[in-house]
């Protein structure tokens, strides 16, 4: 019953993915003209005038910090010290996390140029909580004579279409509408680090704040679910036998630079993690002076009243959690 349930989804994700046809594809709002010179050229003449939409280190407004401040004084527990609030579950930690790029998501929708590219994509940290939960399986599941039909973690054909998640579905194919995916990774509930997924480069960068804190030998261990399952969901659900021979099932290779990458103290990773995304998202070669842990209040406070604003009655979070742990009762 639970892998009928899985292949219909399945099956449902791929359907949609192979009914868009070149011609229903629309061109992106940064994309001046369809075609350069007659209509059998079909060249996409992209606008160069994209990336550095805003300041993302920008000193947060006194005004809506008074906003954010008014509503946070409505707990009775604001003035606690933190070992002195009531104890809540990771998964909130996890929602403050997911929160930021819900905002970094909304931003993108509403002012694609704003950033670099319109072929990025921004992953909560369910893609990749599933992935390394779930990669024993995809592992341990026989393939078929080609090396597919193995076991993937549930909802990664609604990831690889774009349907997910609801509230800001792009309905854009990863390797076809997206080159690039960001996404952050939790290590023993203690520490995040950022990832940086090149499809056209097969490679993945880790941004790391605290680079002694994870070994190289368990780094490779928590990035190797994304090395082996993104090309392989590239090849098992390319829609053509065109698009599959682009692909290859050999594995991403990956990186964790070092130099000119801003570290922090115990407890700004997560706030860490998330800016590195978002600057090389906008489209900084190099992370500005400015991302530094001198200035880690003022952004912390910014990024606070960010959510605040920005996704005012926001409930995707939890309906987006939902989703994903019933795609986990069967896959």
């Amino acid at each position: 019953m639970q892998e009928a349930r899985r292949l219909a989804k399945k099956d449902s994700a791929l359907a949609a993915i192979r009914g868009r046809s070149e011609q229903d594809r629309k061109l992106a709002p940064s994309q001046q003209s369809p075609f350069q010179g007659n209509s059998t050229a079909k060249l996409i003449i992209p606008n160069t005038k994209v990336g550095h939409g805003y300041d993302p280190f920008a000193l947060p407004d006194k005004q809506l910090t008074k906003a954010l401040m008014d509503h946070v004084k409505k707990d009775p527990n604001w003035r606690k010290s933190f070992d002195r609030k009531p104890k809540r579950c990771l998964s909130y930690w996890y929602q403050h996390m997911d929160a930021y790029i819900n905002v970094l998501r909304l931003r993108q929708r509403n002012n694609p140029n704003h950033f670099r590219s319109e072929r990025i994509s921004l992953l909560n940290h369910l893609f990749s909580r599933m992935w390394r939960d779930k990669y024993g399986e995809f592992k341990s599941s026989v393939p078929d004579h080609n090396g597919l039909r193995r076991r993937l973690p549930g909802g990664s054909w609604d990831l690889y279409a774009g349907i997910v998640p609801t509230f800001c579905a792009t309905n854009k194919t990863w390797g076809v509408d997206i080159d690039e995916i960001y996404a952050h990774v939790n290590f023993q509930n203690d520490h995040w680090i950022a990832i940086w997924i090149s499809i056209p480069k097969r490679h993945i960068v880790v941004w790391d704040s605290t680079v002694k804190h994870i070994s190289k030998a368990e780094l490779d261990e928590i990035i190797e679910p994304f090395l082996t399952m993104v090309p392989y969901l590239l090849v098992e659900c390319a829609s053509t036998d065109e698009e599959r021979i682009k692909y290859s099932l050999e594995p991403f290779t990956y990186e964790r630079p070092t130099v000119g990458v801003p570290q922090c103290i115990a407890g700004d990773c997560g706030v860490y993690a998330l800016k590195y995304m978002e600057c090389h998202a906008l489209g900084y070669t190099s992370f500005p002076a400015a991302f530094c842990e001198k200035n880690v209040k003022h952004i912390r406070e910014k990024m606070a009243h960010d959510i605040f604003h920005e996704t005012p009655g926001f409930e995707g979070i939890e309906d987006e959690t939902s989703y994903f742990n019933e795609l986990d009762t069967y896959g």
